[in-house]
């Protein structure tokens, strides 16, 4: 499996699990108990009652039901496979700050053979 195909499944099971988490927020607020009436204004009831009935017509739930359980178990699965060894890093570094370096003192000879040999 490629890693943009691994990086893909991680994000996609990330998105799950937010859907997931969505779902639940808007199942407990659509049955949270009613505010009280008498402490808001008089018009604010049928107010909020046009805006909940406008505000997600087109929105239907998830044709799969998803399992945040699951996305925990993939998620650990991808962050295991990520841990990176330190010294092949240190080496990457070393190797490419000894590449800069040498580049630099090929110019710096390159530079002084071109301008400055012939006095």
């Amino acid at each position: 499996m490629s890693d943009r195909q691994k990086e893909l499944l991680r994000q996609h099971a990330l998105l799950r699990e937010h859907l997931a988490w969505l779902e639940q927020e808007i199942a407990r607020e659509s049955v949270a108990p009613a505010v009280d009436q008498s402490l808001s204004p008089a018009g604010e009831p049928q107010i909020q009652a046009q805006f909940q009935a406008q505000a997600h017509p087109n929105i239907s739930p998830p044709a799969v039901p998803v399992a945040p359980v699951d996305a925990d178990a993939l998620l650990n699965d991808y962050a295991a496979e990520e841990r990176h060894d330190p010294n092949a890093t240190k080496r990457g570094c070393l190797l490419v700050f000894a590449l800069v370096l040498g580049m630099l003192v090929c110019g710096v000879a390159a530079a002084y053979f071109v301008f400055y040999a012939h006095r």
